[in-house]
């Protein structure tokens, strides 16, 4: 399977250095990593031939996935939105590709059992797509890959500025495309996504 990886990033230099280097540690090595960084700085000579990378004005959440995704033009089987601020463990992207090959789905995503980063701990079960929305819908799940179909349903969208989540669910359920969850709990280490704007004073790197 051909896998690109997506990752757009904004004001976290630390948080994508550390989200390379564990990319570049996964067992699953048959990728493509487009990442765009939104004004940052230039991050350190750590990218190998796998890894692709652009420099972009900031814009909405959904616009900065989209332009990071196109950076590649080639059709890919999978793709997999690897956020900044998450690290995973080695077998993250194995676990994904290989679901993709043993399941029909178009959309896989793993259900949030908790949000972690170094000081804040919240416990609750958000189901991930297709009217499932928790209360703090704005949640993404700690997997969010989809296949080529799921893809072109994406560049169709007119964004509408609000968290790009939402408006890819929307979409893919107007298309009837079939989502599925994979328990991807214990490849996880890193998982901040309800601190997700920027770096505040929470955040203290050891």
């Amino acid at each position: 399977m051909k896998v690109l990886l997506f990752t757009p990033s904004y004001k976290r230099p630390y948080m994508l250095r550390q989200c390379i280097l564990n990319i570049k540690n996964q067992s699953y090595t048959n990728f493509t990593h487009s990442i765009s960084i939104m004004y940052d700085d230039e991050s350190e000579d750590i990218l190998d031939d796998r890894f692709i990378i652009q420099y972009k004005k900031n814009s909405s959440t959904h616009t900065n996935a989209m332009s990071t995704a196109l950076q590649d033009p080639h059709p890919y089987d999978v793709y997999i939105k690897i956020d900044d601020d998450d690290i995973h463990k080695k077998d993250y992207i194995k676990t994904i590709v290989e679901y993709f090959k043993t399941n029909t789905c178009d959309i896989l995503t793993s259900k949030i059992g908790y949000q972690l980063n170094n000081y804040f701990l919240s416990k609750g079960v958000y189901k991930s797509l297709g009217g499932h929305f928790p209360d703090n819908n704005f949640l993404m799940p700690q997997t969010y890959a989809f296949n080529h179909k799921a893809f072109q349903v994406l560049r169709k969208i007119k964004d509408d500025n609000n968290f790009e989540d939402l408006q890819w669910r929307n979409a893919w359920s107007i298309h009837g495309l079939k989502d599925d969850n994979v328990d991807n709990s214990q490849n996880i280490i890193w998982h901040i996504h309800g601190k997700n704007i920027s770096v505040g004073s929470w955040f203290r790197p050891q």
